[in-house]
């Protein structure tokens, strides 16, 4: 700050204020000491300058203090001793962020009209609209403002018989008033906020505006810097519209697929009953035909019964009203069940289905028939993506730290990262030759990763093209039943 003042011209007074307009220091060179023999430091620099120009003075402080200009030179009239009244010209310059330095000298006449002149051609020329507001009355605007509310220009605004909230919207005026008050109790320096004028066309502009207090004529007002913001407004309200759409058309879909499930499912399980009985000829012989019949009538709805079920199961996981009944898991004998129900399609298949499970495997904390579900879901996936004379395997790690791998390999045809992204959508299809061979929903993956979601697991594929895919489930280690974890690391460790 010393250097900048040591800078000072000869007969010239250097001054420098803080953003509340507190001249912090000052210095006079040669005969400029007359024109501060009255000035101390901590004074405000207005109490020296004439009441008319102290609004010009505070609307130039401002615009520079905001960063739109970094110098300006206007003229002002500072006080001298005995009421008398001396013609300076003022060059405001932003020293730092919160100070700046006025230099007061004599100067010419004419080439203070012209720097007063340029200043003002800035102040009405700025695309932003300008205001100067009481809580009373509108001081001073300038015609980009009068443009915004729908006027030719800020005569034509001000000539109306209208007080300043008249052109604010009712429901941000409160906004307004409790930012204004907090200026003046010198809670806000600048205040920046969102509101709502109202054109004089009745329609709706959003705004947005930097506030600082000024004195203007004596009396404490607000100085606004207001910038049109609609444009950007009308985008988020699009964007939001578009959001609202999307989940309201998802909200749709898993309502018509939870509804259609179950409309489903009352006529389906009356197809595979009798279907059931004729098949098994409860009341007499049916003949061989009519046997077969019977059985691929109760073996194709008993599948359609599981793709509804699957479809049921993520309408509701989607609508986050699946229920979880949890009791503690025989791991062991869940994964036996699962085998069982698949070695029957692997045999066909011509395949290998492997079980590799450790002597004593702990029980977890689950619902045990979505614990059947995803070890089935990642079977019968590994089974139906796997070339004949290839293998499927079931194994289990227990770690401390991780908790309980449940993990399914194959040695079938891969996935790329593509792949493995589509096959974890809902209704997602990989298009392969065995994909096209054994047509599914694409609900198996998702259903798992979500259902283990719900239990605090983890879904983890590690795939590629042409070398097969592991699957792993993986529990964290609160879901874990205590006592038989300790018994399965303790038989692990001898």
């Amino acid at each position: 700050m010393s250097e900048a003042l040591g800078h000072s011209e000869d007969n010239a007074v250097v001054i420098v204020v803080d953003d509340a307009g507190v001249m912090l220091h000052i210095r006079a060179s040669g005969a400029a000491d007359r024109y501060v023999e009255n000035v101390a430091e901590g004074e405000g620099i207005l109490e020296h300058i004439h009441p008319e120009d102290r609004g010009f003075f505070e609307l130039t402080r401002s615009w520079i203090a905001n960063g739109e200009g970094h110098v300006a030179t206007i003229r002002v009239r500072w006080a001298r001793a005995h009421g008398h009244w001396s013609t300076l010209l003022a060059t405001l310059e932003a020293e730092r962020s919160e100070t700046l330095q006025i230099t007061l000298r004599q100067d010419g006449a004419a080439a203070s009209r012209r720097s007063e002149a340029q200043m003002r051609r800035v102040v009405e020329g700025s695309a932003q609209g300008i205001i100067v507001r009481t809580a009373a009355e509108i001081l001073y605007m300038n015609d980009s403002f009068a443009r915004m509310v729908g006027y030719a220009n800020a005569r034509e605004c001000m000539s109306v018989d209208a007080g300043p909230d008249d052109m604010l919207h009712p429901d941000d005026a409160p906004t307004i008033a409790r930012h204004l008050r907090a200026r003046i109790a010198g809670e806000e320096v600048v205040s920046n906020y969102e509101f709502r004028l109202i054109r004089r066309d009745g329609a709706i502009l959003w705004v947005e505006t930097h506030a600082a207090l000024v004195e203007w004529d004596g009396e404490w007002a607000s100085l606004s810097w207001i910038t049109d913001i609609s444009r950007r407004k009308a985008m988020e309200q699009e964007l939001l519209r578009s959001k609202e759409a999307a989940e309201y058309a998802n909200r749709s879909k898993t309502d018509f697929l939870a509804n259609m499930s179950h409309e489903l499912r009352t006529p389906l399980n009356a197809i595979i009953g009798f279907s059931e009985v004729i098949k098994g000829e409860m009341f007499g012989p049916a003949g061989r035909r009519y046997a077969e019949y019977a059985r691929d009538i109760h073996d194709s709805g008993q599948h359609l019964l599981e793709i509804i079920n699957d479809i049921l199961d993520l309408s509701k996981l989607e609508a986050g009203k699946f229920v979880l009944h949890e009791t503690d898991v025989c791991v062991a004998a869940v994964a036996e069940q699962c085998l069982a129900l698949v070695r029957g399609r692997a045999e066909e298949g011509c395949m290998a289905l492997k079980i590799d499970l450790p002597d004593s495997l702990p029980d977890i904390h689950a619902d045990q028939r979505a614990m059947k579900q995803i070890l089935l879901n990642l079977l019968s996936n590994a089974v139906k993506f796997t070339l004949p004379g290839g293998s499927v395997t079931l194994c289990a790690e227990i770690n401390p730290e991780r908790g309980l791998d449940m993990i399914v390999a194959d040695t079938g045809v891969g996935m790329s990262e593509t792949d493995i992204g589509i096959a974890l959508l809902p209704f997602g299809q990989i298009d392969s030759s065995l994909g096209r061979k054994h047509q599914g929903t694409g609900l198996g993956l998702p259903l798992c990763k979500s259902l283990l979601a719900l239990h605090g697991a983890k879904l983890i594929i590690d795939s590629a093209p042409g070398t097969g895919t592991t699957i792993t489930a993986r529990f964290p280690p609160e879901r874990v039943v205590a006592h038989t974890f300790a018994q399965a690391t303790g038989s692990s460790s001898t």
